[in-house]
């Protein structure tokens, strides 16, 4: 059967007696009506709406709405029960309701096996910054997966602007392929992106834990320290190596320590005092902290510059390496605990059990090898300005410099980031 369209521009009485008068369109009971409505937005059109169908005992069993530039999309599942009332008698009064409004009023009938069959979804979030050109090809690729496009809006604030994405992946055959191929995307487009669970999305974010070293500061503390040691060019081999997952990280951490023996404790401070923070990371400190978000530090680096930063923002933790010091200077030792990739993501369950807050609800942002199983931990795994593979493991990807599109990840709107700023200067 195909479907039935009708226009409230048509003419009302007319429309009604040409469906009526066509064999096979009767709408029997317990049958449902797709009815999708267009034009002009004001106030009160599902109003006007909703009381015809309660007036007519007609069951509402879906329903989604849009507004753009002040047009309006409003579509509606209707279900005929047993007491409701004569189709075309429901159809002439929401034609009319449509005439008055100036609306377009088209419908069609539904097998409710289709219903259920649509009904089985399996939802993803995907949000970008990118422009046609990105969405044209990032809509390429989830045609060729089978992944449906539910739903796109837009949102701009705090100078950028982000797309939000609902997906439909219960037909596509290998999810990491899928998003694999739109990171990779992603990457060759330099556009910065999220993926999330539907779930995962609606819940709230409660706890925020940043990686320190090339995240929150735009430096390596340990390389800075090595550069006053002389021995620059030895650590900083050892550091990109095990950056990028090549080398241990607890055996890298000490071989590199110890080239830091005797640095003057004086030399460590005064690199702490002028270390520059990512460009927005002050911004956003300061205004998750003012929203009322656990937030803090899980690191891989040390303890000098991690405690500097808590007791500077007001940081809820921090987990670092302890550097030994003996006479004011380096011992070249570690001591504790170790802070590997490992650790990490023990500390990121550990606080959640603690705060009671789910791991949905957890936020772990970070750049390197050693943060991976904390971003795939979390709810939402931010990789920022991540070392090659990360952005196949975290759930979002963003360039430096764009620290401020975790605002809009998070929901956190430009009146919030002004009050939280003038409330810190105050």
């Amino acid at each position: 059967m195909g479907p039935i369209l009708l226009r409230a521009s048509e003419g009302i009485r007319r429309n009604i007696m040409r469906v009526n008068n066509k064999k096979g369109y009767a709408l029997e009971k317990d049958k449902l009506l797709m009815v999708s409505v267009s034009g002009p937005d004001r106030p009160g059109i599902l109003a006007k709406f909703s009381e015809v169908l309660l007036e007519h005992q007609i069951a509402l069993e879906d329903i989604e709405q849009v507004s753009l530039q002040n047009t309006l999309g409003l579509y509606m599942l209707l279900r005929f029960n047993q007491a409701a009332d004569s189709y075309d008698h429901v159809i002439k009064d929401l034609l009319f309701e449509a005439k008055k409004m100036n609306l377009t009023l088209n419908f069609q009938l539904v097998s409710p096996d289709h219903v259920e069959e649509i009904s089985r979804r399996e939802l993803i979030i995907l949000t970008h910054f990118g422009d046609l050109h990105f969405m044209a090809a990032i809509s390429k690729i989830l045609a060729q997966e089978n992944a449906n496009i539910e739903s796109i809006a837009s949102e701009t604030h705090h100078g950028a602007r982000s797309f939000e994405m609902l997906l439909n992946i219960i037909a596509t055959t290998d999810v990491n392929r899928t998003k694999s191929r739109i990171m990779a995307k992603s990457r060759e487009l330099n556009v910065d992106l999220s993926f999330q669970t539907l779930s995962a999305h609606r819940k709230n974010k409660r706890l925020i834990c940043f990686d320190m070293d090339s995240t929150l500061v735009d430096m390596e503390g340990i390389d800075e320290m090595a550069r006053k040691a002389g021995v620059h060019r030895e650590v900083a081999r050892i550091t990109d190596k095990a950056m990028r997952g090549d080398f241990d990280f607890e055996e890298s951490l000490r071989q590199r320590v110890a080239m830091l023996k005797g640095l003057a404790l004086a030399d460590v401070i005064e690199i702490r005092d002028h270390m520059q923070l990512s460009e927005g990371a002050e911004q956003l400190l300061t205004t998750l902290k003012w929203l009322g978000y656990q937030v803090g530090i899980v690191s891989g680096g040390f303890d000098i510059f991690a405690d500097y930063l808590k007791q500077k923002f007001s940081l809820d933790f921090t987990y670092s390496n302890q550097l030994e010091v003996k006479n004011n200077c380096l011992t070249g030792k570690v001591t504790g605990k170790i802070v590997d990739a490992a650790e990490k993501a023990r500390v990121i369950s550990q606080l959640s059990c603690d705060l009671g807050i789910v791991l949905d609800q957890v936020v772990a942002v970070g750049d390197g090898a050693n943060d991976a199983l904390m971003l795939s931990q979390a709810g939402l795994g931010i990789a920022y300005n991540a070392k090659k593979g990360l952005d196949r493991i975290a759930n979002v990807s963003l360039s430096k410099t764009k620290f401020s599109h975790i605002f809009h990840l998070l929901g956190i709107n430009e009146e919030d980031i002004t009050e939280a700023m003038s409330c810190e200067r105050i």
